[in-house]
């Protein structure tokens, strides 16, 4: 086998415009056919990876779990339980986690059902899972004191737009229909 010269790559979530490293100005190069962000200092490619966040829909008959928080990119919105892995989580363990963390309620990875994976324009990959609130333990209690976790009738949080995202309410469209089926 003959020698290879392979660049140096450094992964990145978000694509810099200053090199990490030496503070660089960051330029494009030409690697596999195709122009990336380059650090002409360090010969250094950035490689953008997606990062995988998870998210779950509890419900409970005909009503759905959703969160008030006081967070910024949340406020005012009503969204979904879930955040991202840990670097040593799978996401049914981040998603338990997160799930216990967000309401208090408990859960077993294996009692979760894969749905669907929606990919966000930030580079966010969200991994959604159902999970039926009888498959939980645990006293519904939201994260922070300000906040609120509540279970809502789906009719009502699909056919409101001002409080919940589209992408969210199309996940949970899919859940119930998937559970319809």
């Amino acid at each position: 086998m003959g020698n290879v010269d392979v660049p140096a790559i450094e992964s990145v979530v978000v694509e810099p415009d200053y090199c990490p490293r030496c503070r660089t100005e960051v330029e494009t190069n030409e690697f596999e056919g195709r122009e990336v962000p380059w650090c002409p200092d360090c010969d250094l490619l950035f490689s953008r990876h997606a990062v995988a966040a998870v998210q779950v829909i509890v419900r409970d008959g005909d009503r759905v779990l959703l969160l008030d928080e006081p967070l910024p990119q949340n406020e005012g919105v009503l969204s979904l339980p879930g955040g991202f892995a840990k670097y040593d989580e799978g996401p049914r363990e981040a998603l338990v986690r997160e799930l216990e963390e967000e309401t208090g309620l408990v859960a077993d990875p294996a009692d979760l059902e894969y749905l669907t994976t929606y990919h966000a324009d930030a580079g966010i990959y969200f991994l959604t899972y159902t999970l039926e609130r009888s498959a939980t333990a645990g006293e519904l209690t939201p994260e922070f004191e300000e906040g609120e976790a509540a279970f809502r009738p789906v009719e009502d949080v699909l056919s409101t737009t001002d409080r919940t995202r589209e992408s969210d309410r199309e996940r949970i469209e899919m859940a119930w229909n998937r559970r319809a089926e």
